[in-house]
């Protein structure tokens, strides 16, 4: 493939990714081709390639945009806010479970010590498909009675930042594939054996101090990570 043929596939690969919605209004590779100034060959292997990266994906008649949500790693917000900002999208949070217990082992060296943690078990639903099933894990000392609140609904670090005064700092993440357990399975409403995204984050407050760890199932096909910063050298130097 010449240059000039790949800068093409790519301009159209970048065009499509801007305006999702110009496959609806234009269904056909010729009128793709015709709408970008470009050959149907152009078209076919730029849609081929977005098909491959989860951007595309074929119903059986046509070809739809996937609603993936983008999610910045970079970011220090919450899951709900990069969720509502990626599709101004209203999502449902359900407590499973919300109770104080003891530390357990893994989790004793990056909080510093063994007191009690509260836990919460949380399923998100947009619409009436899940998006992921999360266990977050919080110093039952530092956000005293969090166990007896209804968090229901409730963005978790909005919450915490406006009772408890908390002003998160950084953190890290940790992204790894799995295969869904049959536990999960029931609220991800998947297959068990499903491949999910499982999401290990890490967050410290602006003291530099440990507040929060949450683990995070995803269903794979709803969201896509990236990485987005406007100055990655000021990020290391900052966080290092």
């Amino acid at each position: 493939m010449e240059y000039r043929d790949v800068a093409s596939k790519t301009y159209v690969e970048e065009q499509i990714k801007a305006n999702p919605s110009v496959i609806k209004k234009i269904p056909t590779e010729r009128g793709l081709a015709e709408h970008f100034n470009v050959s149907r060959t152009t078209v076919k292997k730029a849609l081929h390639c977005l098909m491959l990266e989860g951007y595309l994906f074929d119903n059986g008649k046509n070809l739809e945009c996937s609603k993936a949500f983008e999610i910045n790693m970079l970011k220090m917000s919450s899951l709900s806010e990069e969720v509502k900002q990626a599709d101004n999208a209203q999502i449902k949070i359900k407590v499973i479970s919300n109770k104080i217990i003891t530390m357990p082992a893994e989790l004793r060296i990056f909080f510093g010590s063994n007191e009690h943690l509260t836990r919460i078990i949380r399923q998100r639903v947009l619409g009436e498909v899940p998006l992921s099933y999360e266990i977050t894990y919080l110093s039952s000392q530092k956000f005293k009675k969090l166990d007896q609140m209804d968090l229901n609904n409730v963005s978790l670090y909005q919450f915490l930042k406006d009772r408890y005064h908390l002003v998160p700092s950084h953190g890290r993440e940790e992204i790894t594939y799995e295969v869904v357990t049959k536990d999960k399975a029931t609220y991800l409403q998947l297959i068990e054996g499903t491949p999910i995204y499982k999401v290990s984050s890490y967050s410290f407050d602006i003291n530099f101090q440990p507040f929060e760890h949450t683990v995070q199932y995803l269903v794979g096909n709803q969201f896509r990570y990236h990485l987005s910063a406007k100055n990655i050298f000021d990020y290391g130097k900052k966080y290092k």
